[in-house]
């Protein structure tokens, strides 16, 4: 009897050491579980990211949001998403509009266990007539790329829009802009590796409306931008007029750019064109 009673004391013993195994294993799966993401492609030439006057005491961000890295150890890592964010061409002093618009998605959308991930892809002076942005080119490429390595590699995670600002190279097409720019969006969406990919969201943003004006050329390329919402499905069109015009203290200072402030205001329109496309 005594022996009997040993041989169930040791029976239970030992099931609750596998039950704190399978439990301790279980937790450490549940802590290797790779993050979801809300991810956001920004895409074109400078105005995605040099607004000068970057001002660390503004342009914070907030926990949650990351980017993907590219240079040196950095490379297709998710890293913090400071300004300047890792694009192709960054400026140490500025910033552009895609951490602005991070936060806002961030407060309104972002769901618990899910973080925000940008994926910087901006260069200076890329186009369309140079060679960058059609379709195979390096830069339309390593944005395709990029996006696809992370939908991959952390399945859940989801492309919510694609951010683009450019043109100003590419003043010289006139009204045949539309074709190229048009073209880009078509292959974009159909490269994704996304089921609803033909419904991601693409927000083009308007030119500095004092650089626009200074050139009928100018406001060829700038009109074919507004217009993409009646030409193209599910797109969008941050306007530097509305509600009110963006300006600089002088707007003869690089003029072709948004500064700093131009630039946080710019995020907020994408942020509202975001909403009025998603509603």
């Amino acid at each position: 009897m005594a022996l009997l009673n040993y041989r169930k004391i040791m029976v239970a013993a030992g099931l609750s050491v596998v039950a704190l195994f399978f439990n301790s294993c279980q937790k450490e799966l549940k802590q290797k579980e790779k993050p979801l993401y809300d991810v956001f492609l920004l895409a074109g030439q400078s105005n995605t990211l040099s607004g000068y006057r970057l001002n660390p005491g503004v342009d914070l961000v907030v926990t949650g949001i990351k980017q993907l890295g590219r240079f040196n150890e950095d490379n297709y890592q998710i890293i913090e998403a400071t300004e300047p964010l890792q694009n192709h061409t960054p400026n140490d002093s500025c910033i552009g509009f895609a951490i602005t618009f991070a936060k806002l998605y961030a407060n309104s959308y972002l769901q618990k266990g899910r973080q925000v991930l940008i994926i910087p892809c901006g260069a200076n002076g890329s186009g369309f007539l140079n060679n960058h942005w059609n379709k195979g080119n390096d830069y339309y490429k390593d944005a395709i790329e990029r996006v696809n390595k992370v939908l991959d590699s952390f399945p859940g995670s989801e492309l919510k829009a694609v951010l683009w600002h450019q043109g100003e190279a590419d003043f010289t097409f006139g009204e045949n802009y539309y074709k190229a720019l048009d073209n880009m969006i078509a292959s974009m969406r159909i490269s994704f590796h996304q089921s609803n990919r033909d419904s991601i969201p693409f927000i083009a943003g308007g030119f500095v409306p004092y650089w626009v004006d200074m050139n009928p050329r100018f406001r060829i390329v700038d009109s074919v931008l507004r217009a993409t919402p009646s030409r193209v499905a599910v797109t969008g069109f941050a306007d530097p007029r509305v509600p009110f015009i963006i300006v600089k203290p002088d707007n003869s200072a690089e003029p072709i750019h948004f500064d700093a402030n131009g630039q946080r205001e710019m995020g907020k329109r994408y942020f509202a064109e975001y909403q009025r496309l998603v509603k």
